[in-house]
């Protein structure tokens, strides 16, 4: 377990921090794959993230791995959440709304949760799965897309700041190494040589 978190988090560090783009192109990137993170789309999510970076010409790696904030064991909070905040949000316009999310909306995350991998290849697992959404899908949708952007504004600045301080930090260490190194003087030991008698 210790090892795969190992690789996980080398994985991100990796293709976030020292990929070789712009901080701007990374720092979208991410915005990218939280915002689709953030959507009802669970389980087209990485290909749909990955289509939008395409399409912006922004880093490809860095929305795979923050598409993943909405899994099995997190979509459950995150969806509720989001259906509440657009159940507010069209109550303030007088639109009609669905006002509980009730155990429909949770019901095909919980069996997702407690069937694992095999329950996202069940067919009807997705027909359940969009019978919900389509039930409450103007709230859940007015909420996701409305989380989803402050959220990937967010993520935009705190990842552009972050991997220019990064990078920055690891360019003065790389400086003062070679400085340090330089500064060292080269020393050939020589044997001292016995006077003759």
């Amino acid at each position: 377990m210790t090892r795969n978190w190992r690789k996980l988090r080398r994985f991100i560090l990796h293709n976030t921090l020292h990929a070789d783009d712009t901080p701007h192109s990374i720092a979208m990137g991410a915005a990218v794959g939280m915002f689709v993170g953030f959507t009802p789309t669970l389980g087209f999510q990485t290909i749909i993230a990955v289509a939008i970076a395409a399409a912006l010409r922004v880093n490809k790696a860095a929305p795979i791995v923050f598409v993943w904030v909405t899994n099995v064991f997190t979509a459950i909070p995150i969806y509720a959440l989001c259906h509440r905040v657009g159940v507010g949000l069209m109550a303030a316009f007088g639109k009609p709304v669905v006002a509980t999310a009730d155990k429909a909306l949770i019901a095909p995350i919980e069996k997702a949760h407690s069937g694992g991998f095999a329950q996202l290849l069940s067919l009807q697992w997705w027909m359940d799965t969009a019978a919900v959404l389509t039930r409450i899908g103007k709230e859940m949708w007015v909420g996701c897309l409305l989380v989803a952007f402050i959220v990937g504004t967010i993520t935009y600045f705190v990842c552009r700041w972050s991997v220019g301080h990064y990078r920055q930090r690891r360019e003065q260490r790389r400086n003062a190494l070679t400085a340090r190194r330089a500064a060292r003087p080269f020393t050939k030991r020589v044997r001292a040589r016995e006077p003759l008698v």
